[in-house]
């Protein structure tokens, strides 16, 4: 039973290096797959009546080829999303002792106003990117809970730029995060990742079969490897 488990948590490597996307982790026949399941539920979803089969399957087909991006577009979003990181970073960095949820809203928006500004990047791409940042500024938040002290580098992310501040800014601090993730958009689907959504760097658990995968840059995750699940939980 103990090497039964042990095989089940086993941590599966996926590293950035640019040779290794979830666009060619997947065969044509699993994108494929994926792509009839889409269009199926859509047509599930309004009971089977009326609609159009050709829409369903071009709708849905969207869908997964904007969950599961081609290497190219998966390197155009990673450098958005990079960026957009960079720039939430520096505006966090850049916050004084009057600190409070808005100071968190305005960092990411300015971020994302930088994005913009630099021109190279799709309106799609920069929504996109700007929901896995907030994303991960979401789960950094819930980690951080009401003891800042007690998160490491690993968990606080991003906010991770304010821990040599003084006491009172840190106390400052999580009260701002709070009332940020209160106020956060979309919270409720954020508690987890699915694969074509960016991550940073560390360690997410399959929600289904508890495989790990493992980040060494920020990257796309791609589905499990162990039971092709694309939904994950990091740890």
């Amino acid at each position: 039973m103990a090497k039964e488990k042990s095989t089940h948590r086993r941590s599966a490597k996926h590293a950035n290096t640019g040779q290794n996307y979830p666009g060619l982790d997947m065969s044509p026949d699993e994108r494929h797959r994926l792509i009839a399941q889409a269009a199926y539920l859509r047509a599930e979803h309004r009971g089977f009546n009326g609609g159009d089969p050709m829409e369903d399957w071009l709708v849905a087909e969207r869908e997964i080829n904007r969950m599961l991006p081609s290497p190219q577009k998966q390197k155009q979003e990673l450098a958005a999303y990079k960026i957009l990181r960079d720039a939430v970073g520096k505006a966090l960095g850049e916050a004084t002792e009057i600190l409070n949820a808005e100071t968190i809203h305005q960092a990411l928006a300015q971020a994302v106003a930088h994005l913009k500004q630099v021109g190279e990047h799709t309106a799609d791409t920069i929504d996109k990117v700007a929901a896995s940042v907030e994303k991960d500024m979401v789960i950094a938040a819930q980690k951080i809970g009401t003891r800042w002290d007690a998160y490491s580098e690993k968990t606080a992310d991003l906010f991770q730029v304010w821990r040599d501040r003084s006491n009172r800014f840190l106390t400052n601090a999580t009260a701002a995060v709070g009332d940020w993730l209160k106020q956060a958009s979309g919270i409720l689907k954020m508690q987890t990742y699915h694969s074509g959504d960016m991550a940073a760097s560390g360690t997410l658990e399959c929600t289904a079969c508890g495989e790990h995968i493992v980040l060494n840059t920020p990257a796309h995750l791609p589905a499990c490897s162990k039971c092709r699940n694309t939904e994950f939980r990091r740890l």
